[in-house]
Order: structure tokens, then C-alpha cells, then sequence
């Protein structure tokens, strides 16, 4: 209902306009017409006035009253609902947490175990391409460094590839379904080339060993010979150095070593067991006495 005099909106029971104090003289629900200039206003009882008033005070507190434990009840609700959510977010952060660790432990194993893994995906030609970059690598390193075991440079060249890649290319394999790295050119993806290069692989690998240990074994005779020539011959003679140019069986070598005055003796070195750092070095007598 609407105030006949000012067009706010009333009570419907209310008998007077607690805004204007005009007389409600009829009920009315739609839009108020406010009266026109001419018209009089009638004077209403000022304590008629304040009783509605205070009537709607009251009943504006009241609401006021209701709204605010409706809003305080959906606060409670909603700071609940976080406490449940959060309750929830660190369930699976634990949970999360707990698979991100046997996921690292499954990583070990795939680091000893690269290759066979990769054999498992079906990415074997990745494997063996890999595999044989890491032979590759440990020969030319193990050559530049003769005094260094094979093994660890093996090992550590191994165990650092493979505890890397695996996790990559599965992964690519799974977006992209990619079978050979795309940055390669399209003849690494043949079968064949795999399998050549594993195969020259391990055949350089084998080379670069017994070529290492050549070197090994002819740096640890220098100072033998000079010893034997100083020692047992009495001679002022150093070695410089020592190569191996020819060799017998059972791990007898004939090596040429060149002594600090540019002159080449003769000499025959014999390992144990094949063992470069368990040998024995012979001068001949005939080589000493044309010193």
C-alpha cells in the first residue's frame, strides 16, 4: 500500500502516513497518486504519529534482528565448508606427497635398470641409442684419463643418463606419441641403425680399454726401466718413455723405450693376469751393454 499524499510505500493497516502524516483514507496496492497542489492536507494527532512510528521501528529492529542471525547461521555454514575443504586439500597433498616418493624410488630402480625400461615402454631403439652414447662417452673418456677406472666413469655416465631421460621420454610418448626423438633426423628411427650402434659401441668400447690399458701399462714401466738400468747395470740413463710394439702370448709385450738421450733400447714387459698395474719389466743384456 502507498501513501495517498507522498507515494511511499506503508502498511496496510496503518491509518496514517508515518512519513507525511496524511490521512489513509482507502486501501490501495497499486502505484499511489500524490495529490494534486490544491489539495488540503489534513492534520493528524501527533501522538497518532509517534505510535506509528515507534510500531515501525520496532518492526524494522525486528527484521534487522532476524537478518542478522540468518547471516551470522550462513557465515558459520561457509567457514565450516572451509575448514571441510581445507581438511581435504591437505588429505590429498599428503596423499600426493606419498606418491611423488614412490614415484622418485620407482626412478632409482629405472636408473639401474634404464635400459630394460626402456625395452618395457616399447622405446627400445631410444635405449640403445643411449646406451650406446654412454659407451662412447666412457671410451673416450677412459682414454683421456688411462689412471681413471672404467667402472666409475661407466657408472656415473650410466646412472645420471638414465636416472633423466626415462621420466622424458615416457612422458613424451604419452603427449605426442613419439617413438624416436623428433630432433633426430628420420634415419635414426630405422631398426637397423639401433642395433649397428650398439653393436660399434661395444666394439670401441673394447678397443678403447685394451688401448687404455696399454697406456697404463706403459706409463707405469718408464720408472721400472730406469730403475733396472741405474740399479743392476749401473748406468746414468733415464726413461722417458716407453711403447709397445709388439705383442706375444700370455700378456708378454716387447716394448721400445727411449731413454733421456734420445737413444731406443729394447725391453719385454710381462703382466699377471692381464693386470697393467701387476707386471714385471727385463732389460736384456745385450741392449745395456750397447748403452
Amino acid at each position: 500500500m502507498y501513501c495517498t499524499q507522498c507515494g511511499k510505500k506503508i502498511n496496510e493497516e496503518a491509518l496514517f502516513c508515518p512519513f507525511c502524516g496524511a490521512e489513509q483514507r482507502q486501501k490501495n496496492t497499486d502505484k499511489p497518486e500524490v495529490a494534486e497542489e490544491g489539495e488540503a492536507k489534513v492534520d493528524i494527532p501527533e501522538e497518532n504519529i509517534e505510535e506509528e512510528t515507534s510500531s515501525y521501528k520496532a518492526e524494522d529492529e525486528q527484521n534487522n534482528a532476524e537478518e542478522s542471525e540468518k547471516i551470522e547461521d550462513e557465515t558459520n555454514s561457509v567457514g565450516k565448508e572451509a575448514e571441510d575443504t581445507s581438511e581435504e586439500k591437505t588429505d590429498d597433498k599428503s596423499k600426493g606427497s606419498n606418491k611423488e616418493e614412490s614415484k622418485h624410488n620407482w626412478d632409482s630402480w629405472r636408473a639401474l635398470l634404464g635400459p630394460f625400461y626402456y625395452f618395457q615402454e616399447g622405446l627400445w631403439k631410444k635405449g640403445l641409442l643411449l646406451l650406446s652414447a654412454i659407451f662412447l662417452a666412457s671410451s673416450a673418456l677412459f682414454n683421456m684419463f688411462p689412471q681413471t677406472s672404467f667402472i666409475w666413469i661407466f657408472l656415473i655416465l650410466y646412472i645420471a643418463v638414465f636416472e633423466y631421460m626415462p621420466r622424458k621420454d615416457i612422458e613424451r610418448k604419452k603427449q605426442n606419441d613419439e617413438i624416436m626423438w623428433k630432433e633426430l633426423p628420420p634415419f635414426f628411427n630405422k631398426d637397423i641403425v639401433a642395433i649397428v650402434a650398439i653393436v660399434v659401441s661395444v666394439l670401441v668400447l673394447f678397443i678403447s680399454i685394451d688401448s687404455a690399458g696399454r697406456s697404463r701399462l706403459e706409463k707405469n714401466a718408464e720408472p721400472v726401466v730406469t730403475d733396472i738400468l741405474q740399479d743392476n747395470y749401473g748406468l746414468d740413463y733415464t726413461c722417458n718413455d716407453v711403447n709397445i710394439t709388439e705383442e706375444y702370448d700370455n700378456n708378454n709385450y716387447r716394448a721400445a723405450a727411449t731413454l733421456d738421450d734420445n737413444s731406443v733400447i729394447h725391453v719385454n714387459i710381462e703382466t699377471y693376469s692381464g693386470n697393467s698395474g701387476n707386471f714385471n719389466v727385463q732389460v736384456p743384456y745385450e741392449e745395456a751393454y750397447l748403452l
